[in-house]
């Protein structure tokens, strides 16, 4: 079953072009300015930390991108010299008569570990933004509560106090939103290859181990 070596880097390929497009809005954004109103409009800076969490996401990401590419090609080339390999493991168990649907089942339950570190991730994205909202809320609220007068120059003051506090609670909200549904949509592009390769290590061991 030793089939075209151009599949090897394939999934990488993928991930990498998905990641240039999200880095590519990023930039349209940056360009209109969008991005920088963010920044400045966030006093919270829980928008920075949020982003910061999508750089370290998206390194793991590609480096899970990678061990699935290497797992696809170790199985479509029949090549399990790498004991690191869970397609390398998976085969040579087999070769020990051990049960293929407990192996299949142990393959996912890894796999399923590995993507569950992008969708904790996804989360905790999402919860920094409700927290951003939460702080926002609060700042956009002090200023009445310390308001002694309601002469024009106070109101004004509060007002402005109450707008630097909204705009805490929008953007970080809007921030995590953004980053939470990029992380699931880059760990679901790799969910979506580990099931591929699950489905066809469980067509070839039906059709061939028999």
């Amino acid at each position: 079953m030793k089939l075209n070596a151009q599949n090897h880097s394939l999934g990488v390929l993928r991930s990498l072009l998905l990641l240039v497009l999200i880095i590519f809005g990023v930039w349209i954004l940056d360009e209109r300015g969008l991005v920088a109103v963010v920044i400045e409009g966030d006093k919270s800076q829980i928008s920075k930390v949020i982003a910061g969490l999508w750089i370290v996401s998206s390194i793991y990401w590609l480096y899970l991108s990678k061990i699935i590419s290497e797992e696809r090609n170790s199985f479509e080339n029949m090549e399990f010299n790498n004991k690191k390999l869970l397609v390398s493991r998976f085969f040579n168990s087999l070769e020990k008569n051990e049960n293929k649907d407990v192996l299949i089942n142990a393959f996912e339950s890894e796999f399923e570990k590995k993507i569950s570190y992008g969708v904790i991730a996804s989360d905790i994205a999402l919860k920094l933004g409700l927290l951003g909202t939460i702080i926002g809320f609060i700042l956009m609220l002090k200023p009445i509560a310390d308001l002694n007068s309601t002469s024009p120059e106070n109101l004004k003051i509060a007002l402005s106090s109450m707008s630097s506090g909204m705009a805490v609670a929008l953007y970080t909200t809007l921030t995590g939103l953004i980053i939470s549904t990029l992380i699931r949509i880059q760990f679901h592009f790799s969910a979506t290859l580990i099931i591929s390769l699950l489905n066809d290590l469980a067509f070839y061991t039906e059709n061939n181990l028999e």
